[in-house]
């Protein structure tokens, strides 16, 4: 049985870094809110984010397209039978509403991710900075 030691004189060993910080700002920026939880590995949070996000913008398109289609069937109904119903209106408080809400959860993500990539690279400093004090 031999016995290794390690003399290297190369530094405090990193530990291999989690994904980039860039790349999962990029991702609540450009591709949706919750991408960039994914890419940080946290699953829930992204999943949430990502759900409420849906949620808004499907509602708000659904404050558009109901009131259409039911538009669309009187102006049909009205072309059979000469019938007599009044027009729905489409609500711009609820679409403003809706797209506010939705503006921010994209927000609030894309401020937790940040918050989250800065507070991990700061602990990383911290570690490598301990590291070097103790040898």
């Amino acid at each position: 049985m031999s016995a290794q030691i390690d003399l290297s004189v190369s530094g405090p060993a990193h530990k291999a870094s989690g994904p980039s910080t860039r790349m999962a700002i990029f991702l609540s920026c450009a591709v949706c809110p919750g991408a960039g939880h994914f890419c940080q590995r946290r699953w829930i949070l992204g999943a949430l984010y990502l759900a409420a996000f849906v949620a808004c913008l499907g509602l708000m398109l659904l404050t558009v397209i109901v009131p259409l289609m039911i538009n669309l069937r009187i102006i049909m109904d009205f072309a059979e039978k000469g019938g007599s119903e009044i027009f729905r209106t489409i609500s711009i408080a609820k679409v403003l509403a809706w797209f506010g809400l939705a503006i921010l959860v994209y927000l609030a993500a894309l401020v937790d991710v940040i918050v989250y990539a800065r507070r991990q690279d700061r602990q990383r400093l911290d570690a490598g900075r301990d590291n070097l004090q103790a040898r």
